[in-house]
């Protein structure tokens, strides 16, 4: 299972949390979800276990996880792309959309031991596309291959419907279009074996939720 997404702006000083969500935070089952502007900077100290928190604190708890997460993708993309000798893209810098489709996005996968920041392991795969970073937390035992597949599907359609890089977004004004595809594509946090036939499907499913 998925247990979080991310989406974060890249940037070598500091890194900003665009939008979060958790499908399972610890200690209870209900989905939680985040569109906030700045990243928090506090660090996240790990806590055996959560169920005895308070809905607001377990939202916070939360936060505090995903933007530590953000932090380690942000450091794990800089350094993958200063390795390959690839540029570092500004953040506010105007994008073309030839750009977008002609950059290969950044790819990679960590492991995060029990108690770094969650108090079980889990694994994180990311993408790196120009200043944007996505990231998917997975249970240690997940099919790694699946989530980097639904990860690019995820990015694919947040960057056709939101126009992510090319245009000046406000993530916060748009968060039902991502959820919308989240929920699209991994519901419930759930992965999902999907063909080129139930793609389309799910095609359709979005595209009628955006015009709702």
């Amino acid at each position: 299972m998925v247990r979080g997404f991310v989406l974060l702006a890249l940037g070598r000083a500091r890194t900003r949390v665009l939008y979060s969500r958790l499908f399972a935070p610890e200690g209870r089952r209900e989905p939680e979800a985040s569109a906030e502007p700045e990243a928090q900077q506090a660090g996240a100290e790990p806590e055996p276990q959560q169920a005895g928190l308070g809905p607001q604190r377990c939202r916070l708890r939360g936060k505090e996880q995903l933007t530590a997460v953000a932090r380690q993708v942000s450091s794990s993309c800089i350094l993958a792309r200063q390795a390959a000798d690839k540029p570092l893209f500004d953040s506010g810098a105007a994008v073309s959309e030839e750009s977008v489709r002609s950059q290969e996005p950044d790819l990679g996968v960590f492991r995060l031991s029990a108690g770094e920041i969650f108090s079980e392991e889990t694994v994180v795969v990311w993408l790196g596309v120009l200043s944007l970073g996505f990231a998917l937390v997975c249970d240690p035992h997940e099919n790694l291959a699946l989530a980097e597949n639904t990860l690019r599907l995820l990015v694919k359609y947040l960057k056709e419907h939101l126009k992510l890089l090319v245009q000046s977004n406000d993530i916060v004004l748009k968060t039902d279009r991502i959820e919308a595809i989240l929920n699209t594509f991994l519901p419930h946090g759930q992965l999902m074996f999907v063909n080129c036939c139930f793609i389309q499907s799910l095609e359709k499913e979005l595209n009628a939720s955006m015009c709702k």
